[in-house]
């Protein structure tokens, strides 16, 4: 095979590959709406199920001293424990929620740079090495006039080779 018909196949190749932007956008918009909302909110539910531990550990501490299982100042330094872990949970908890809330213009961000994306013409004019290395994970040939373009991530393009 001649280098150059193989060059024009192999930019073929990567310009059909970008054609199909609208899905690469979705695909961007829909990871990106769900790592910062699961984030988040895996965070949140977390730290609050910790904090209903707290208060119930609390509570059990409380029951022991009123029925005399326990001296009342023997528990004092779980009682410390417990409140120094629950102020610094409350604080983080309220800063979540009010990232959770600033996530609005992030996601406004995102639909914006999705948005971009859809917009952009991805077309590669010629031959360039670098892109194609970073790109390309294989090409096999298939036959004296096909080739089978592997990208990078498992997407594969089926060229004609030109003689």
């Amino acid at each position: 095979m001649h280098e150059e018909p193989l060059h024009k196949a192999i930019v073929k190749a990567i310009n059909e590959f970008y054609n199909c932007n609208e899905d690469v956008a979705e695909i961007l918009k829909s990871n990106a709406e769900s790592v910062l909302s699961v984030l988040a909110d895996n965070e949140i539910q977390n730290i609050e199920k910790r904090l209903k531990e707290i208060d119930e550990a609390r509570n059990n501490f409380i029951n022991l001293i009123a029925t005399g299982a326990c001296v009342e100042d023997s528990l004092d330094g779980e009682f410390a424990e417990l409140f120094a872990e629950e102020e610094k949970l409350s604080s983080k908890l309220m800063t979540l929620k009010a990232q959770n809330q600033d996530s609005e213009s992030v996601q406004k961000s995102v639909e914006n740079s999705v948005k971009e994306i859809e917009n952009a013409e991805f077309q590669l004019e010629k031959f360039n090495d670098v892109i194609i290395r970073k790109l390309i994970e294989c090409i096999k040939v298939m036959s004296k006039t096909e080739i089978l373009i592997i990208f990078k991530g498992g997407y594969e393009v089926r060229i004609s080779v030109e003689k």
